[in-house]
């Protein structure tokens, strides 16, 4: 436990005891080197209050008739998970340096969202571990997170012994965040299966912790342990049933399937939204996306997430397949003017429009290099689409890369704001109008690329 003097200012609010139950609720603490001036805290649907820092970056908010439950605390671009009862006073300090490892809590029952931060770490440990087993038969698999189980209930079994009067609703969250975890990496090792040359078939006994969970806490699927376990489920219970009986469209069953299992309207929408895009990127030469993209739409109520999969759509009508590269003009990193047609003139090329607030730098330049090294032989372009800043994407070579002037109808080739990928031969002809980093072969096509007369 690190030990720190509290804030005066907050112990001048929250550090009496009083015996009055309608007490307001406490949520503060203090934040090292922070990254933005606020801490937020949300439930994830019907509440959401913004905390402003003090000069000494502590922060302090008050609330009524907060209800017991967990929320979200963000700050930068961290988040984590706090459990709050009404009346509770409830301390944070952690360090952005070191977000989830620095966190400690004091004040008011301290000691659960100790055990749940604790726990969140030690399953980032467990993780590694487990990634190790996958290539284990099912019978040494299954052993192996049975062990890991019942060290959970012991952990579970002591919290137990030495809490007075424990919250239901705690009870039910701490076993999701030790258990869960471990079920979902069940639920991975049955996908995974099915693509080894012998797959296994599963019994009831393989699935017999299944008799302990439940998938209809809708009010919890921004917590993570559970989250995952729900979506591998759904993706699990699919995979096994396609493995027997093919499916014609496994996206279209997928959103059905989301649809039939999740029930909380903004929860059900995010899901369709994210497995539409998400299949579509990775499979984006599909001659079912059509399907799909029909799917979405007659499921999904939620129009912001409609217009951006029609923004999608309509991207895909430009620069289509055996159509000539148009010109586009780009500004070099040597701040001169110059024409992507001469950059390609006579040699295979790759475009990449990317918008920097919809793709992490580190990701892009993971894939972008790696895209890079295995194809010397190609030339690479990376277009920073429309920002005033002209900001160059981090980690990759500033030879690849190109801003663009203002008023740019470049723009328009990715109104969707997806990264966008382009595959031209060395005659200047358009092979590939639309695929993306994340597409399943796109190491393949870009291989082939140069193979084009």
């Amino acid at each position: 436990m690190i030990k720190y003097i509290i804030p005066l200012i907050l112990v001048i609010f929250i550090g009496c005891e009083s015996s009055d139950t309608s007490k307001p609720t406490y949520f503060g603490g203090k934040i090292i080197n922070p990254k933005s001036r606020f801490v937020l805290l949300t439930d994830s649907y019907n509440f959401k209050d913004t905390i402003h820092l003090e000069r000494d970056n502590t922060f302090l908010g008050s609330f009524e008739n907060l209800r017991e439950g967990l929320y979200i605390f963000e700050h930068g671009n961290e988040h984590q998970y706090v459990f709050i009862q009404p009346s509770d006073s409830i301390l944070i300090r952690l360090n952005t340096w070191d977000f989830d490892e620095s966190l400690v809590f004091s004040g008011d029952n301290a000691e659960r969202n100790n055990l749940l931060i604790e726990t969140f770490l030690q399953h980032e440990v467990d993780e590694k571990n487990i990634n190790k087993f996958f290539h284990l038969p099912s019978k040494d698999f299954t052993y192996k997170i049975d062990s890991l189980i019942k060290t959970k209930t012991k952990i579970l079994e002591n919290y137990h012994r030495n809490t007075e009067n424990p919250s239901e609703k705690y009870n039910s969250l701490i076993d999701i965040a030790l258990n869960y975890p471990l079920y979902t990496s069940l639920e991975e090792y049955a996908i995974k299966s099915i693509n080894k040359k012998e797959p296994e078939v599963f019994n009831e006994s393989y699935y017999k912790y299944r008799e302990n969970v439940q998938v209809d806490k809708d009010s919890l699927m921004f917590f993570g342990p559970y989250y995952r376990f729900v979506i591998e489920k759904i993706y699990n219970d699919l995979y096994q049933k396609n493995h027997l009986n093919k499916s014609e469209n496994f996206t279209v069953d997928l959103l059905n399937s989301i649809d039939k299992n999740i029930q909380l309207e903004e929860v059900k929408n995010k899901l369709l939204y994210n497995t539409v895009v998400g299949h579509f990127l990775k499979e984006p030469n599909s001659e079912k996306k059509n399907e799909a993209f029909f799917t979405f739409f007659k499921l999904n109520t939620n129009n912001d997430h409609k217009k951006n999969v029609q923004r999608l759509i309509n991207d895909l009508k430009l620069l289509p397949q055996g159509e000539e590269l148009p010109s586009l003009k780009l500004i070099a990193a040597d701040g001169g003017l110059v024409d992507i047609k001469d950059i390609s003139k006579g040699k295979s090329t790759v475009v990449l429009f990317k918008n920097y607030k919809y793709a992490s730098d580190d990701w892009v330049s993971s894939r972008f290099n790696y895209l890079i090294k295995n194809n010397p032989e190609v030339n690479f372009v990376l277009v920073n689409l429309c920002d005033t800043s002209r900001r160059y994407t981090k980690n990759i070579d500033v030879k690849y890369q190109y801003t663009l002037p203002e008023e740019s109808a470049t723009c328009e080739y990715s109104s969707s704001k997806f990264s966008r990928m382009i595959l031209v031969d060395k005659n200047g002809i358009i092979k590939n109008g639309y695929t993306s980093l994340s597409s399943s072969n796109i190491n393949q096509e870009i291989s082939n690329l140069q193979k084009s007369k």
